[in-house]
């Protein structure tokens, strides 16, 4: 797996462990990476909720010109 990938999902999964799981805490962290143009890296997670699927949906079509998507392996 590409390193941005395993460690911008890393990064995720401890935040929102730290914020219990709140969807709320999550959107701003959703937005946080949509802007940083790291949300991308999220959208394939085997432990999404739906929640968490639909916000990210959604926070990629607002924020589809600042993805940066790296190939590289």
């Amino acid at each position: 797996m590409n390193v941005v990938i395993e460690r911008s999902q890393r990064k995720y999964r401890n935040a929102r462990e730290s914020a219990c799981y709140s969807i709320f805490d999550i959107e701003s962290l959703l937005k946080t990476f949509a802007k940083e143009g790291l949300l991308w890296c999220l959208q394939d997670m085997f432990d999404l909720t739906e929640a968490e699927k639909i916000l990210i949906g959604h926070y990629l079509l607002k924020h589809r010109e600042l993805q940066v998507y790296d190939n590289a392996s």
